[in-house]
């Protein structure tokens, strides 16, 4: 039985949101319901407390009068210290805690329906809009965990750490998400983790906008995303950008400049903003390829490896069937070039090319390109459905011993989409020639695949036809390639072999052109040597055959002359040795 990867749907997407729903419920309220974490003036504060930024009334009996005053404050109380009653931040830190603990069932149930629809906008987003790749089930699944996780590492700073909330890293998964995905999907998640962060204290605004402008300026500095090295750069402008936003929001609320605020270290809400980015930056660049395994996406080193021809299973293919490996490596060289004029992932779908065919391994005779010139095919002694079922077979098998080999599953995946659904053609047209005297359908020609669901397994589904057809194109011209080119592309349209690839229309136009263009220069021509000149010619002469004598039939009268001026030049000794003709008799008397 062959497994292959699963897209996700909505039911899927209702089950992921309300699980994770929960999941960031706890998260965020687990620490309300232990008694033990209660603050109590006169005794040490059992976690750091943290009471968002906001508006308050103090009043300052000092000069001798009353004064009442109207600000804002964000209070921070390190983990450990005394809660003195005589400290206003104290008092105000036990009174927001106690409103808090425990949390009523309302507040629970609002918490959950806000992260359930936020889970159900994130999921929707993917499966509707989202980037090919992440509109399977498992990419959705490690992307809901690693932004789990990061919600996780954010309460706990909150908890046990004095820091500013302003450095939680928390741009480094937008990051992850532009390298493994697209941009697009990177906003959207950072949108998502800024919301739930922002949760953990109160839906502080000025921490969602920071959190929001950092994960955003990230995504869009982040200019060459083949060099992961740049997440640092990103990393570092995203910092200076949330820190510039964190005092235009301050002096908005406040009306002045607080630049006094640098001058608290670590404690310094603005060095927070900026050491937050540049975290990010850091955390993004060490936590690489872990994050994206987690997404189900391969890392760039380790395709670079898997290019390696020195691959066993590279070998065993080279070894084992030559035929199917020089195919793949021709079809590697076409895709490559598609892949990268539609901004697909060319290496990812280089490395597909090299591995699609390995199941071809196990009875590499039974397809054309292994036999030998002149040696005749097993099919010739099958009936057709045995054959269609040797052939098929490739996939299943093809499947096993990539993932045995410990080959990543994006890269498995372009075994069994290469071919799809589609029907062995040769062999059901065989059968219905041989009037199907089993009475089979359609079905038992089918492969037993799936249709492609990313723009790399697709791509690779069209050259596999294109590199087998480009092979009976004479001349090799642009014109012919493209005509042939734009009719495999509609045959699998028709077929609906492409519905779920997010190929578009202006993709399958671009390619055409590249993969014409591409076929043409691996059928260029070449300028001939000159011993290659002299052996045609002198295999022409060979081959050319000699004329045969012409005679001609003269009349009497130009031959008598003829022999009269032969016999005048012709050497006496020749004369003697002539016989004379013997003379003539007399004509008889009638």
């Amino acid at each position: 039985m062959l497994r292959t990867r699963v897209r996700a749907g909505a039911a899927a997407g209702l089950v992921l949101s309300l699980l994770f729903a929960g999941l960031f419920t706890i998260v965020s309220l687990a620490d309300l319901f232990v008694s033990s974490l209660t603050p109590m003036l006169g005794a040490p504060a059992p976690v750091t407390l943290r009471v968002p930024y906001g508006p308050r009334i103090t009043q300052d009996a000092r000069a001798g009068h009353s004064q009442v005053s109207y600000e804002h404050a964000r209070i921070i109380v390190p983990r450990g210290t005394l809660l003195d009653d005589n400290n206003d931040d104290h008092r105000a830190a036990c009174a927001y805690e106690s409103l808090r603990r425990p949390p009523s069932g309302p507040r629970i149930v609002s918490y959950f329906a806000l992260y359930f629809i936020l889970c159900q906008m994130l999921m929707a987003y993917l499966r509707r809009f989202g980037q090919s790749r992440v509109r399977l089930l498992r990419p959705q699944v490690g992307l809901l965990f690693l932004i789990l996780g990061s919600v996780v590492a954010a309460k706990l700073i909150f908890l046990f750490t004095p820091l500013p909330e302003f450095w939680i890293p928390m741009a480094a998964l937008p990051l992850w998400v532009a390298l493994a995905f697209d941009r697009r999907t990177a906003f959207i998640v950072d949108l998502s983790v800024a919301f739930i962060a922002a949760s953990l204290l109160r839906f502080d605004v000025i921490l969602f906008s920071v959190l929001l402008t950092r994960g955003i300026s990230a995504t869009l500095f982040f200019f060459h995303r083949r060099h992961p090295r740049q997440m640092l750069i990103a990393g570092t402008f995203s910092g200076l950008t949330g820190a510039f936003a964190y005092i235009c929001l301050t002096t908005v609320f406040e009306g002045r400049l607080q630049l006094e605020d640098l001058t608290q270290g670590l404690s310094s809400n603005i060095l927070a903003c900026l050491g937050g980015g540049v975290l990010a930056g850091f955390l993004a660049r060490g936590l690489r390829e872990p994050a994206e395994r987690a997404m189900g996406h391969v890392s760039r080193d380790k395709l670079l490896d898997l290019t390696d021809l020195e691959q066993p299973l590279l070998k065993k293919m080279a070894a084992e069937a030559p035929g199917s490996w020089e195919h793949a490596r021709a079809m590697a060289n076409l895709a490559e070039a598609s892949a990268a004029a539609i901004h697909a992932d060319a290496l990812l779908t280089r490395v597909g090319a090299y591995y699609h065919d390995l199941g071809k391994t196990v009875q590499p005779k039974y397809f054309v390109e292994n036999l030998q010139p002149g040696e005749s095919s097993p099919h010739e002694e099958l009936d057709p459905d045995v054959s269609a079922d040797a052939i098929m077979t490739h996939v299943v098998v093809g499947a096993k011993i990539l993932r045995a080999g410990g080959i990543p599953e994006p890269v498995v995946e372009f075994c069994y989409t290469h071919h799809g659904t589609q029907v062995v053609e040769f062999f059901w047209h065989k059968c219905n020639e041989q009037g199907n005297p089993k009475g089979l359908t359609q079905e038992h020609f089918r492969y037993p695949g799936m249709k492609p669901q990313t723009k790399e397994t697709a791509i690779l589904m069209l050259v596999d036809s294109i590199e087998a057809a480009s092979r009976t194109i004479w001349p090799p011209e642009q014109k012919k390639f493209e005509e042939m080119v734009q009719k495999v592309m509609f045959t699998k349209l028709q077929s609906g072999q492409l519905d779920d690839s997010g190929l578009t229309i202006e993709d399958l136009r671009t390619m055409t052109g590249r993969m014409a263009s591409t076929l043409v220069n691996m059928y260029h021509g070449r300028i001939k040597y000159p011993w290659q000149r002299e052996a045609e010619q002198r295999a022409a002469a060979a081959a050319t055959p000699a004329p045969e004598p012409v005679v001609l039939a003269l009349p009497p009268a130009v031959i008598e002359p003829a022999k009269a001026d032969e016999e005048a030049t012709a050497p006496e000794s020749a004369k003697a040795a002539t016989p004379a003709p013997p003379a003539a008799s007399p004509p008889e008397k009638t």
